[in-house]
């Protein structure tokens, strides 16, 4: 029977194959083999603890380097702001004209045509020779002041105009108008870069003598001035003459003199000596820078002596005595140079003490009455402070 064929169509009956095991079959294994494959608790905390350590480790060098960066980028310069380019300068508009005389001898339509190609960079020709005004305007006007040259004339922004002549005699007109063109160009050119020029401020100006001599006025000053002096009295010996010193210190235009005065009778007459020290003030008036008038009083006691007299103030043999005088003061001074002044002094006054005394004849007389004196000086000043 084992031999036996089956009837066609059929098959042969399979034999069952052997039970595999869950694992090989790629089954899920019993809930108790995988109870039996999982970690314990005692190795999930010991993990746990180790990665929260790497952690705590970690997390202060992060920061450090967090805050390192954020400090560089702190103390990171600011970029700076980009400068706007400057505007371009306007173009200066160059007019050009000429006169009747220089039409003659230039054709202004060529003329033109070249100046055109020969004005420098910022600069440009315009259509008609006028035009309304502007602060960027270069008016050139070319003249012929003779027969045989051309004369051009350039004129920028206000500034002072510029000439320039070219002699034109046996040439052409395209050769006098190819000159005319590089001339006008180079004067333009020249003009554009002095106006692009800084302007120097000028020199402060340095005072005159005058107005050194005006500003010291009223400052304070030392003076001496030393002189001849005569003087005509009314009673006793009508001439004295002498010289005499004076010491000065003059303040808002006050001068206060402390003098002192040696005076004589001239030989041939009574014999009289006059020697005085006084004091005087004095308010000076400028007529002009070198020229000044003094206008004051002054006052002063004098030692007389009379070696002629037989007495003196009704004492016998006695030939010394006192007197005083004041009286106004007049003057005029001129500068000779530097603080050097020549000065002419009127002193009309009047003796306020006569002096009685008695002649070789027994005549009674006595020096009195009225004063004129007449002085010339010399004077010397120092200022205190010299003037700014």
């Amino acid at each position: 029977m084992a031999g036996a064929r089956m009837p066609s169509g059929s098959s042969p009956a399979r034999t069952p194959s052997p039970i595999k095991s869950p694992r090989r079959a790629g089954l899920r294994p019993p809930v108790r083999a995988l109870r039996r494959e999982r970690p314990s608790t005692a190795v999930l905390a010991l993990l746990l603890l180790s990665s929260a350590l790497l952690l705590a480790c970690a997390s202060p060098a992060r920061a450090a380097g967090s805050r390192a960066v954020a400090t560089g980028r702190g103390r990171a310069p600011a970029a700076a702001a980009p400068r706007r380019p400057a505007a371009p300068a306007r173009p200066v508009e160059v007019r050009v004209a000429l006169s009747r005389g220089a039409a003659e001898e230039v054709a202004g339509v060529r003329l033109r045509r070249l100046l055109e190609i020969e004005l420098p960079d910022g600069a440009s020709l315009a259509a008609e020779p006028v035009g309304p005004l502007g602060d960027r305007v270069a008016t050139v006007w070319i003249d012929r002041p003779t027969a045989a040259r051309l004369e051009i004339q350039v004129r920028l922004d206000g500034r002072p105009v510029v000439r320039r002549q070219i002699a034109v005699a046996g040439l052409t007109s395209d050769v006098a108008a190819r000159l005319l063109a590089i001339a006008t160009s180079e004067m333009i050119l020249a003009e554009m870069r002095r106006a692009r020029a800084p302007r120097r401020p000028p020199a402060p100006r340095r005072p005159t003598p005058d107005e050194i001599e005006l500003a010291s006025r009223d400052l304070d000053a030392l003076t001496v001035s030393a002189g001849p002096y005569a003087a005509v009295v009314s009673g006793g010996p009508r001439a004295l003459g002498g010289a005499g010193v004076a010491l000065g210190l003059r303040r808002l235009r006050f001068t206060e003199h402390l003098f002192a005065r040696l005076l004589a009778a001239p030989p041939g007459g009574e014999a009289l000596r006059w020697i005085e020290g006084g004091i005087s003030g004095d308010y000076r008036i400028w007529l002009a820078a070198s020229w000044r008038l003094s206008i004051g009083a002054t006052a002063s006691v004098a030692s007389v002596r009379l070696p002629a007299a037989v007495a003196v103030d009704g004492i016998e043999g006695e030939r010394d005595t006192w007197s005083a005088r004041a009286g106004l003061g007049l003057g005029l001074e001129t500068r000779l140079g530097g603080p050097l002044w020549l000065g002419l002094t009127l002193d009309p006054g009047v003796v306020l003490r006569p002096a009685p005394y008695e002649d070789a004849h027994g005549a009674a007389r006595a020096v009195e009455g009225a004063w004129l004196g007449v002085g010339v000086s010399l004077t010397s000043e120092r200022r205190a402070s010299p003037p700014r």
